[in-house]
């Protein structure tokens, strides 16, 4: 390591001793300054740079948030001089975007409604996770965390969608996950052997899909994202940086080697083939043959030797892993039997320990099954409604994206969207989500996407024109010329 990637500890006491990490030896402070790494510099100055142009347009806070989020600087060598001055980054990010939300309220875009449906789901599932608390025999810190972590997620997904309902704004939120990605991506690549876990990557991503699953689940539903922002810039530059960040994407899902992401890859490249838009299918099919086919070459036997369980059903038989997913399901189903209710929020890893003391602290490694149990059969489906929600604004979307002023660019975007979704639920179907931030944003982004659409309607149209223009979509009627496509 170079001299520049020194990092250091910095402590007021003259006494004290500053920790030269790539040296080795430690030696008295008698300098009060202190040289930081480039790139903790430079991620500070951009850090709070997004901080203060969010006091101007709230989407540079939302920015700033998907950033820190994607890279977690506090889980690198050059972000602990940063975490050592008490910077909390997701927090910072988070209240500069609120405080945006007033001081730059020209920039927020308009709603109409004030709330769509998915959001007043998103916020009928908070209120049943509070609720759920009541139900709780004790209330431990695994519970304190949960719902701590889970209203902050819907706080900034509320946000997400509204500040997502202008086509600018939702440009800046899939290149921000573009770029994350391409980051995540390199930081994969370049990981160190101490990184992997029984052969599987295991230490790299955000602070809630660091595991292999949680990076494997969160890298798969960003390709479709990525997939989406190629086909949309008309720069050959952007889409040059786009399949670079698909391909350290795809790197990075075969060293997780993920069973559960492998499958959702599965079922969402069959959506992606089929569900392609009409007005380009032929190439979008051609380019995502072509796509599997370079990923194909980024795998290796190790990869394969673990896909090929899936498809054996004497190994599935006998697979510790598959095994214990089994039977931590079909105890989930009894835990429900007795809590039609629920048993609160971040409950799971105790109560299991009552049913099957095997599974001590181990988790339901199933989206839907954790938010049955924690949130009851009501809390349930309203999480399979809100799922069902984002799917139906991804076809609206799509339908009214002649009507749009980038109609060829829309329908990317829907079709990215719902391949995203798609692979995301499939691939949580075998690793737990719930309570992951990036798993939100994906359903929320949907919402982004209508409410773009809604507002262009209005703008080219008038306020009252959206219902006229839907009603037209539906019934096959010639809609409202558009905008000619830039894409």
């Amino acid at each position: 390591m170079s001299g520049l990637e020194l990092s250091v500890r910095v402590v007021e006491d003259y006494g004290s001793k500053v920790d030269f990490r790539s040296s080795g030896f430690q030696r008295p402070a008698k300098a009060h300054a202190v040289m930081w790494p480039i790139k903790t510099s430079l991620y500070f100055l951009l850090f709070w740079a997004a901080c203060l142009m969010a006091l101007v347009n709230p989407i540079w806070g939302v920015v700033n948030y998907l950033f820190a989020y994607q890279t977690n600087p506090t889980n690198t060598w050059w972000g602990e001089p940063l975490e050592a001055m008490g910077m909390r980054f997701s927090l910072f990010a988070a209240g500069f975007t609120i405080l945006g939300l007033f001081f730059g309220r020209k920039h927020v875009p308009e709603s109409r409604p004030m709330f769509a449906a998915w959001e007043w789901c998103a916020i009928g599932l908070l209120l049943m996770a509070f609720l759920s608390l009541l139900l709780e025999v004790t209330f431990d810190h695994r519970s304190r965390n949960a719902i701590d972590k889970f209203w902050k997620t819907m706080l900034f997904v509320l946000i997400l969608t509204r500040m997502g309902g202008r086509r600018e704004h939702l440009r800046l939120i899939i290149w921000s996950l573009v770029l994350g990605s391409l980051y995540v991506g390199y930081d994969a690549y370049t990981a160190n052997p101490s990184d992997f876990l029984f052969g599987r990557l295991n230490r790299i991503g955000g602070p809630d899909f660091s595991t292999s699953s949680g990076t494997a689940a969160h890298m798969s539903a960003m390709l479709p994202i990525i997939g989406a922002a190629f086909l949309c810039t008309p720069s050959w530059l952007a889409k040059g940086l786009a399949a670079l960040a698909g391909a350290f994407t795809v790197n990075t899902i075969v060293l997780c080697r993920t069973r559960s992401a492998f499958l959702g890859l599965l079922v969402g490249a069959l959506a992606a083939g089929l569900l392609a838009p009409r007005a380009r299918r032929f190439r979008i099919q051609c380019m995502l043959a072509m796509a599997v086919v370079l990923s194909f070459t980024l795998t290796d036997e190790h990869f394969w030797n673990r896909m090929k369980t899936l498809f054996h059903r004497e190994t599935m038989q006998t697979d510790m892993a598959a095994v214990s997913r089994t039977e931590i399901w079909s105890t989930s189903v009894q835990i429900l039997a007795d809590h039609p209710l629920g048993i609160g929020v971040g409950n799971f890893a105790r109560v299991i320990t009552q049913y099957e003391p095997r599974y001590a602290k181990r988790s339901t490694h199933n989206t839907v099954v954790v938010c049955f149990v924690e949130l009851g059969v009501l809390g349930g489906l309203l999480f399979l409604g809100l799922v069902g929600l984002s799917l139906l604004y991804v076809y609206e979307s799509y339908r009214l994206a002649d009507t749009t002023r980038q109609p060829l660019e829309t329908k990317f975007l829907a079709h990215g969207l719902l391949v995203a979704c798609v692979t995301y639920f499939v691939t949580g179907l075998g690793t737990e989500r719930f309570y992951c931030e990036s798993f939100w944003w994906v359903l929320a982004l949907p919402v982004c996407l209508h409410r773009l659409a809604v507002n262009e309607i209005g703008e080219a149209h008038g306020p009252f024109a959206t219902a006229e223009v839907f009603t037209d979509t539906h019934s096959r009627r010639k809609p409202v010329r558009s905008a000619p496509d830039a894409c």
